[in-house]
């Protein structure tokens, strides 16, 4: 018994290492190999595989030192390195017990290379594993053929709905749900702009029309927005120009659609007019009077921004504040879209604007007040109509923008944007405002009478004041977004204002150290930047300090350790008086290593 229980043991363990070096590789000891096992897998492309257009290098590597670096090999020579530490969940499951449940690290790795960089015929393929420990080993090399004729389909992924097969369930999804995913092409996406001939860098009104196709049941319902930023796509395919800006949204409205059981799927078309259908979900619709409650965004002011009042007061006035001609205005703008499936009640009856959960201004009540003489934005205080205390408040401002991102809402999109005028000083000394942090929220009430108002979005603001009446510096930081994750040189953009002194430079740290300032200095092109879409959303800003109100920085992530970083740009007039304008939350992302 003793001699066969041995055989057994033998038998067994002859089948561990053959089915892992089979379907795993594993390397054992040798001349320029690890001294442990390594259990790895190149998934794509195949041995003796014809590669064209970006070529996608996919796989896993196991191994008890952990994986520090995993390089990618053409002909022997590194082309750039992979992005690792990706999930693989069939990974874990297959060799669940070969180190135990609790692996330190996440096995996959995802890379490309574009076969145009390379002459058609055979080349040889691999990767270059380098372990936490410092060792290194060369492992997968395999033959492939280049072809440099072969147009190549986009290739891409649907990030949601959510795959099935990834997470064990199909999604139940109802009102306005997100479909999201990238796509690249060696070529590059089909795409055009509206209007014909605009430039999107320059006119906030131009949009990229891409050839990405949300379908619904196999009918097509829409295109999805397109170019968003995907850093992650960036990470894995370095050699496509494009990758950065890869992403792709369509919000679509499930409302329009009967419950039940649809499939989604989406196409994209190349520029030689190749297209492939990068993914298909099927899922659950799931509409219902709970479900499709009203939604929006408050665009200004920014979360954790300042509102300012000329004058500091530290407790309530003997009798009533009027207004002062003098005074700083702030503003509250944003949009709001009701998605009621009842066509007798949908459709935003008010906004209503709060302080810290107080109603301060509705605009069904307070659009009264407002002056149209005045301009998009009013100065309560004007010598032709005098002083008047607001509130002012108005809905239905046009919001071409919106209408872009949620097409099936047409006009209701269109017409979709409300806007606030705030007098800090007012607000302050009346006591619906206080000194330090308080919360703005943004409350919609629809035309469904059976409908409580429903609020929409909220943010912190901080109250500020100035013992000397100084308007201090205010804008908008548009790139990158909060928790953004980025990696190598990104550029930090958006715009700020200094009135009635103006800008004299701009102080960039990270984590409450100095990264490095930019100053307005004779011919330079990085702050004081024209910008003429500022005025045109903002006619009520100072002009031509709003014109000329641009700033861009180039902030290297590489200094800095992969994680969350905090970013706080300060602001220096010409007067010498300083602003803290804006705290953002930033992922610094490159694969911890320059």
């Amino acid at each position: 018994m003793r001699k066969t229980l041995g055989r057994v043991a033998v038998l067994a363990m002859c089948v561990l290492v053959a089915s892992a070096a089979l379907a795993g590789s594993i390397i054992g000891r040798g001349a320029g190999a690890p001294a442990v096992q390594t259990v790895f897998r190149i998934d794509t492309p195949a041995p003796g595989a014809t590669v064209f257009g970006i070529v996608e290098v996919r796989g896993f590597v196991l191994d008890p030192r952990g994986v520090a670096r995993v390089t990618l090999l053409v002909d022997g020579a590194p082309v750039h390195d992979a992005d690792i530490n990706q999930p693989r969940q069939d990974v874990r499951t297959r060799y669940a017990r070969f180190y135990g449940e609790d692996f330190p690290y996440d096995p996959g790795f995802t890379t490309s290379f574009l076969a145009a960089n390379y002459p058609a015929g055979s080349h040889t393929l691999g990767i270059r594993v380098t372990y936490s420990n410092s060792d290194v080993a060369d492992l997968g090399v395999r033959t492939v053929t280049v072809d440099t004729t072969t147009n190549q389909a986009p290739i891409g992924g649907l990030d949601s709905p959510r795959d099935p097969a990834v997470y064990g369930t199909q999604d139940y999804v109802s009102g306005v749900f997100p479909v999201v995913g990238w796509a690249i092409d060696d070529t590059g996406i089909r795409q055009r702009v509206s209007p014909t001939g605009c430039n999107p860098a320059t006119d906030a009104t131009c949009h990229i029309l891409a050839d990405i196709e949300v379908m619904l049941d196999g009918m097509v319902v829409g295109q999805a927005i397109y170019p968003l930023p995907r850093p992650d796509v960036a990470n894995a395919h370095p050699d496509v120009a494009d990758a950065f800006q890869s992403g792709f949204q369509m919000n679509l409205d499930t409302s329009k659609y009967t419950n039940g059981a649809h499939t989604i799927s989406v196409r994209a078309w190349d520029t030689q007019g190749l297209s492939v259908v990068l993914g298909t979900r099927d899922v659950w619709f799931n509409n219902g009077y709970a479900t499709l409650a009203p939604f929006g965004k408050i665009d200004w002011p920014m979360a954790d921004a300042h509102f300012y009042s000329t004058d500091c007061y530290a407790a309530h006035p003997p009798s009533g504040i009027e207004y002062n001609p003098g005074d700083h205005l702030d503003w509250v703008s944003g949009w709001a879209i009701d998605q009621n499936d009842q066509k007798q009640f949908e459709g935003i009856k008010s906004v209503q604007l709060l302080f810290d959960g107080a109603l301060i201004s509705d605009t069904d009540v307070d659009s009264k007040n407002w002056n149209p003489l005045l301009g998009a934005m009013p100065d309560p205080c004007t010598a032709s109509v005098g002083c008047t205390v607001g509130p002012y408040g108005i809905y239905g401002l046009d919001r071409p923008d919106v209408l872009y991102q949620y097409p099936q809402f047409t006009m209701d999109a269109k017409n979709s944007g409300f806007l606030f005028a705030v007098n800090t000083r007012y607000y302050l000394q009346t006591g619906q405002l206080h000194l330090g942090l308080n919360i703005i929220s943004i409350q919609v009430r629809t035309k469904d009478p059976l409908r409580p108002a429903v609020v929409i979005d909220q943010i912190p603001v901080i109250v500020d004041c100035s013992p000397v009446g100084v308007n201090p510096s205010f804008g908008e930081l548009e790139h990158p977004l909060a928790m953004q994750a980025l990696q190598g040189t990104v550029q930090v953009s958006g715009w700020l204002i200094d009135f009635p002194q103006s800008l004299r430079q701009l102080n960039f740290y990270v984590d409450g150290v100095l990264d490095g300032s930019l100053v307005v200095t004779a011919g330079g092109n990085s702050i004081g930047m024209l910008r003429p879409d500022v005025p045109k959303r903002y006619p009520w800003l100072p002009y031509p300090n709003s014109l000329y109100s641009g700033f861009q920085y180039n902030l290297d992530t590489t200094k800095y350790v992969d994680g969350v970083h905090q970013l706080v740009i300060e602001s220096v007039d010409y007067s010498g008086s300083t602003n803290y304008w804006v705290q953002r939350p930033l992922v610094f992302d490159n694969l911890n290593r320059p």
